[in-house]
């Protein structure tokens, strides 16, 4: 989920860096630095809704680049699905956003998008508030969200007013959750992403890939609202879906 103001020099900064990629004006960037105290950032970027940017010609690889095999060894074998979140530091908010597909024995890249984590980075085991996103390989078994099915064959719970906080305005609205992907750490697979009865009580939970906001999330992964739809509608159960998640020092293991 996403993370509240973290004091007002270090949101000035990230608005700043918003306006030099022309996605704000400077009128909006006062409404935000006042707005952001009060409520959850979510990322640098709004949802500009932009085509995908999907690498020009499919490369066949036995592997995914950047995987060591500690990591890939906890991939079941059977999954045909993967998506990689990769950051070049572990303190970093930011990461790439790769998804890949099995076929004939060949691992395909579909597409690679950049995307945001938690506000102070990676940990492996993050706690309650650390703004942390967890470190390792999870399954992705469940969806849902404020908006009904966009098309996936994934478990999905439409909720409208379960997963209706998050949202908020600045010049226009913003909706954090209309759809999450429920990453499976820390949670009961088969309940609904807003489930809060976790397994663990002395480890952080509720990690979602949902839409982006305005800055950094608290330890979710975030991306546009058409990046999302298209990642929800490409995933299949059988597929057996997995992401490996955390910065390249942990996951090249």
């Amino acid at each position: 989920m996403d993370v509240q103001s973290q004091g007002s020099a270090r949101i000035v900064t990230r608005v700043k860096r918003t306006i030099s990629r022309g996605s704000m004006s400077r009128g909006t960037v006062f409404a935000a630095a006042f707005l952001l105290t009060s409520v959850p950032m979510a990322s640098a970027h709004a949802d500009s809704g932009d085509p995908v940017a999907d690498p020009p010609t499919p490369v066949c690889l036995e592997s995914v680049p950047g995987v060591g095999p500690v990591t890939w060894s906890r991939v079941p074998a059977a999954t045909t699905q993967l998506i990689v979140a990769e950051s070049t530091r572990r303190n970093t908010d930011e990461n790439t956003f790769s998804r890949w597909e099995k076929s004939g024995g060949c691992w395909v890249q579909l597409s690679s998008w950049w995307s945001l984590n938690g506000f102070k980075g990676w940990h492996e085991r993050p706690w309650t508030g650390s703004l942390r996103s967890p470190i390792g390989v999870f399954s992705l078994t469940d969806a849902g969200g404020r908006l009904r099915n966009p098309g996936t064959a994934m478990r999905y719970h439409y909720g409208p007013k379960k997963y209706e906080r998050g949202g908020y305005k600045i010049s226009y609205p913003v909706q954090l959750y209309n759809y999450v992907i429920a990453i499976n750490y820390n949670r009961r697979i088969g309940k609904p992403p807003r489930n809060t009865n976790q397994p663990d009580r002395t480890t952080g939970s509720g990690y979602w890939i949902h839409q982006r906001g305005l800055g950094s999330t608290r330890g979710c992964v975030s991306l546009t609202k058409s990046q999302l739809v298209t990642t929800l509608r490409w995933m299949q159960p059988t597929a057996l879906p997995q992401i490996i998640m955390g910065p390249a020092q942990s996951i090249s293991i």
